[in-house]
Order: structure tokens, then C-alpha cells, then sequence
């Protein structure tokens, strides 16, 4: 342990001095008459108080908390077809078979929640069992064969309407204080339709499709939805050889909420932006189903449009605590920018050694003193006679160091 007791000595630690290692650091103001210094401060801490309170407390709404909305959307399929004649189709001419569907029937049920599909071609399949040769009674194990396929277009569909029914809330929000800002639905929420797309310029930006003003329903025909994902009704999907009428397509309509879009926030009212997307997956486009029971059956498959409800979305609130945070970014902003400072004066600027003198001062060592004074009043104790401190009766002595008390009473006491 020899070589450890030269490095831990009751003043050092490893040859670093204790008093070094355990000193205390205070704020000590300097006031630098120096102009430039002087400037780039005032104009760094200028450019702190712009960037917090403009951009982060009231653009960036730094005053406001923020919680996931929760909300559900779903679609049902509206409309009449009256008056409509297939000769005024395009896909139904040149030999390509149309068929009118009403709206129950368009509808396939679709097993996923937050979807509607709405079918565009159909084919059925007339099958029939294949009994045994020679059998009365056909095994129900039997296999159905298709003797006959009948394929068709729904006439009109892109002509069918979209009811898109929504409600969005943030529920601690709203349950906290029961504000209807913090609730809505398709009567109190604004909204409008985008896509990201080339604006005729050149460039693409968002493009506003539509809007819908609280109380309105947001309502759009099939043939929208389709254009509003980018869509034509020609167009032929990666990996497929038919247009979409007849492969079928899934698109996303994402439901944005926000609470954010007044100049002081929280806005009185939730708006929502609905934004038709191609799907990444192109996946259950087609739905099969059969229709009738015994030996005979009629095998019903559907293709079409398929369209998916996500939702998302943050509401803000007022919050101190926020609002605290924001102030803290300030503090510590401020701090860097003083550190900042004092490191290119101390170090690069002239002069740099007298600002290091006026902003650094090192004291005595205190500790030291503290215990030399413990020491010597210690030392004075010991020599003063006994019986001496027995006649101060409590009125203790004067020293160099002032009135040191007496550590016994008198027996008067």
C-alpha cells in the first residue's frame, strides 16, 4: 500500500489538491466596459428571446400540452342510378356487359373495421356438385364445378356517393374539463380534402380538393375518391393487366385532427384534413362469397375499390407546466450563449487576461483557516488554569479571537 499512501495524503487526492477538488463556485457579476462584448451580447440574447417567444411559445403553440385523439370514422354507400343509360358509358360499349346494382348490393362486407368496399366488376360462378356416378343422394363432401360464368361491369358505380361519418375527441381533455373544444364531430368540424400533387407549375404542393364546413356531410362520389388518390379509372396497377375497374384498388383516407390552426390556441373547434393515398399493400381486392346451399350455388366474386379509414392526430391544451418548459429553453439558451462569451473573451479576444482576472478570484483557503482558528481556541482552553474557568460562573473570556465561552457551569448555576 506504499505506493497508495503517496497518492491519497490528507491535502491531496491523487496529487490534485483536496481544496481544488471540493472548492465552491458562486455567481460573481463583473460588469466589462467594452462595447463589443457589450453588443454581442445584448444581440445574441435579443436573437434567444426572438427564436423562444416567437417561433417555439407561440409558433411552435410551446404554451399548449398535447394528447392522441381518439376517434372513428366509417363509410356507407348513398345514391340512386335513375335515368342513367348504359349507352352513355364508355365501358360498357364494345361488347363489354353491364349490369345495375343497387346500393345494398354494390356493398360487399368488408371483415376489416374502418372500411367500406365498394364493388366495380363482378363475376358469377355457376357451380353444381359433383355426385357420384350413379349415386341417388349426392355426398355433401363433393366437390362444386363451375358450369357456367357470367361476368359484368356495375354500371354507374363511380356515380354512387361516399358518406364518410366521423367523430374525433381528446378524451382526458375532455373528460378534465367537458369543453366541447376538445369534441366534434361531422356537425362542429371543419374540413377539406388534399393531395399532394404538381399544382400546374411544375411543382407539387398541396392541392384543396374540396371543403366541408361544419354542419355539411362530407360526402363524395366513388369517381372522386378514385381522382383524389391520383387515380384514373384506365389506369393499370404494378403487376396487374386490367384497369383498376376490373383489379380492383385499395386506397387510404387518412383523417388528420388538429386544434392548432387559430392564432391563439386552442382553436374553438377541431378541424379535420382528409387525404386520399394510394395503398402501399395492394391486398384484399377481391371478395368471394357463395350465395345459395344444397347442389347448386351461385360463387360471387366481387372486385373493386376498396377504402381504408386511418385516423391520427393531436389536440393541445393550455398547460403551465408547458409553458415552464419553454422558459427553462430560455434559461439554458441563455446560459450557453454567457458561456459562449466569456470563452472567446478569456481566450481570444486582446486583452483577454485582464477580463480572466476580473471574472475569476480565488480566495484564501478557507478551510484551513476555520481549522487553524478550531486549533487555537482549543490550545487557549488548555491553558487556562481550572480553577479560573470554575470562577467565569459562565461569563467566559477574551482572546485574540474574541469571547470564547466557558465549558462548565458554577455550582450557583
Amino acid at each position: 500500500m506504499g505506493w497508495l499512501d503517496d497518492k491519497l495524503t490528507r491535502d491531496t487526492f491523487f496529487g490534485v489538491p483536496i481544496d481544488d477538488l471540493l472548492s465552491y463556485q458562486t455567481v460573481k457579476v463583473v460588469r466589462i466596459q467594452d462595447r463589443s462584448i457589450g453588443f454581442m451580447a445584448l444581440l445574441g440574447k435579443c436573437a434567444v428571446l426572438l427564436y423562444v417567444m416567437c417561433f417555439l411559445m407561440f409558433g411552435q403553440n410551446g404554451y399548449l400540452h398535447y394528447e392522441p385523439v381518439a376517434a372513428t370514422a366509417s363509410g356507407k354507400l348513398l345514391g340512386s342510378l335513375r335515368g342513367l343509360n348504359t349507352s352513355e358509358l364508355s365501358y360498357c360499349q364494345g361488347g363489354g356487359m353491364c349490369r345495375f346494382v343497387d346500393i345494398y348490393s354494390a356493398v360487399a362486407p368488408d371483415p376489416e373495421p374502418n372500411s367500406i368496399f365498394i364493388t366495380t366488376y363482378m363475376r358469377e360462378h355457376e357451380q353444381k356438385r359433383q355426385c357420384a356416378v350413379g349415386a341417388n343422394v349426392c355426398d355433401r363432401r363433393s366437390p362444386f364445378q363451375t358450369v357456367a360464368t357470367r361476368e359484368y361491369y356495375v354500371a354507374g358505380v363511380e356515380q354512387y356517393h361516399v358518406l364518410i361519418s366521423q367523430e374525433a375527441q381528446a378524451t382526458q381533455f375532455f373528460h378534465q374539463s367537458h369543453d366541447e373544444r376538445f369534441k366534434g364531430d361531422m356537425r362542429t368540424m371543419d374540413g377539406k380534402v388534399q393531395s399532394y400533387r404538381d399544382d400546374g407549375t411544375g411543382r407539387k404542393r398541396d392541392i384543396t380538393l374540396r371543403e366541408f364546413k361544419a354542419g355539411s356531410l362530407m360526402l363524395m362520389t366513388v369517381g372522386e375518391i378514385v381522382e383524389a388518390a391520383g387515380f384514373g379509372w384506365g389506369d393499370i396497377l404494378e403487376g396487374e393487366h386490367q384497369p383498376i375497374r376490373q383489379s380492383g384498388v385499395v386506397i387510404n383516407c387518412y383523417l388528420t385532427y388538429d386544434n392548432t390552426w387559430a392564432t391563439f390556441n386552442p382553436a374553438p373547434k377541431i378541424r379535420y384534413r382528409a387525404e386520399f393515398v394510394p395503398g402501399a399493400m395492394q391486398v384484399r381486392k377481391t371478395f368471394t362469397e357463395p350465395v345459395g346451399f344444397g347442389d347448386s350455388r351461385m360463387l360471387v366474386e366481387r372486385v373493386g375499390v376498396r377504402v381504408v379509414f386511418k385516423q391520427d392526430g393531436m389536440l393541445g391544451a393550455f398547460s403551465w407546466l408547458s409553458v415552464m418548459r419553454t422558459l427553462v429553453i430560455v434559461m439554458l439558451l441563455f446560459a450557453i450563449l454567457t458561456w459562449a462569451i466569456d470563452t472567446v473573451a478569456t481566450r481570444y479576444l486582446p486583452l483577454a487576461e485582464r477580463y480572466e482576472d476580473a471574472k475569476y478570484e480565488f480566495t484564501e483557503n478557507l478551510f484551513n483557516m476555520r481549522q487553524a482558528n478550531m486549533l487555537e481556541k482549543d490550545q487557549v482552553l488548555q491553558d487556562v488554569p481550572a480553577g479560573r474557568r470554575e470562577q467565569g460562573g459562565g461569563h467566559g473570556f477574551s482572546s485574540l479571537y474574541g469571547s470564547v465561552p466557558t465549558t462548565s457551569r458554577s455550582q450557583g448555576d
